[in-house]
């Protein structure tokens, strides 16, 4: 996993915006969550994809974004809350830990992460690769069947 010292920063940061990146092919979705985007001081971007998880600070400049891309690949982002209302809940919520989320059968291979917030709130953030490489929310404590907490 890339940027464990990003989600190390957010321990006791209050989520005040969740905001989604969706991949449309030609008109069609392929992934409704492609990027989240999370606000606490500062804008971050959590990707899962290819076995590796990467979490960025994303750009001041990132919230004015709506959408970027072509007619054959356009990305709209969107808040979070739109397509997934349980989001709503989160907000103003502090993080109190943050585990990774690696494959049972190897370690070294990163699908997400399971972020803890009080009031015994968690958000799972995970990419499911089989067998269609999406990017998948949970609201609840309830890990994936093929994936342990690292």
């Amino acid at each position: 996993m890339n940027g464990k010292e990003i989600l190390d920063s957010i321990i006791n940061k209050r989520l005040k915006n969740g905001r989604i990146q969706s991949f449309f092919l030609n008109g069609e979705l392929v992934d409704r969550i492609n990027v989240t985007y999370l606000k606490f001081d500062n804008w971050i971007s959590i990707v899962s994809t290819d076995e590796m998880t990467t979490i960025r600070k994303a750009e001041d400049s990132f919230e004015s974004i709506k959408s970027y891309g072509d007619g054959e690949f356009n990305y709209p982002v969107e808040q979070a809350e739109i397509h997934f209302p349980e989001f709503e809940k989160y907000i103003g919520k502090k993080v109190v830990e943050w585990k990774e989320l690696v494959w049972k059968k190897d370690n070294d291979l990163s699908f997400g992460i399971n972020l803890y917030f009080e009031n015994n709130l968690n958000l799972i953030i995970h990419n499911e690769t089989i067998p269609d490489d999406k990017n998948e929310y949970t609201f609840e404590n309830k890990l994936p069947k093929d994936l342990t907490e690292k």
